[in-house]
């Protein structure tokens, strides 16, 4: 997992107020942020524009292929 997301944070600095620090960070960086929970994997924070990106090779790799969607 470490070759896709490099960043790593926890759950907790979200509770201590730096969620808007982070979330800049992602937003200037364009790279995506793990927050762990626990030591465990817990979610995924991605920039906006990046998300519409990964969608857009996602739908055309599948157009390409042939799925088709119901």
């Amino acid at each position: 997992m470490e070759k896709y997301i490099e960043d790593t944070t926890l759950t907790r600095d979200f509770c201590k107020g730096k969620s808007a620090k982070l979330f800049k960070q992602v937003k200037d960086t364009k790279k995506p942020l793990r927050v762990t929970r626990n030591g465990k994997d817990y979610v995924v924070i991605l920039d906006f524009d990046e998300y519409i990106k990964m969608v857009d090779k996602i739908n055309s790799y599948e157009r390409s292929i042939g799925v088709s969607k119901v």
